[in-house]
């Protein structure tokens, strides 16, 4: 889904919005699509491409990626 990112000259991020929105007159912004488990943390002033991060993963997403992991090594299907 695009994101509208309104942004200022040094990058910081003052909006975010999904979803329905109107675009800016007059202030510098991107629309883009971010991928699922990644957020904007800012703006590239010199490209005009978001700066992305990728969420955390939980204690759950962690457990249950190791037990893929060892249950791939036990078969063979790395």
């Amino acid at each position: 889904m695009k994101t509208l990112l309104i942004y200022d000259n040094s990058g910081t991020i003052w909006v975010n919005i999904v979803g329905y929105y109107a675009l800016p007159d007059g202030l510098p912004y991107i629309e883009v699509e971010i991928p699922a488990g990644h957020y904007a943390v800012s703006v590239d002033t010199g490209t005009k491409e978001p700066v992305l991060a990728e969420f955390p993963k939980s204690e759950t997403d962690q457990r249950l990626a190791a037990l893929e992991a060892q249950v791939a090594a036990m078969t063979g299907a790395e």
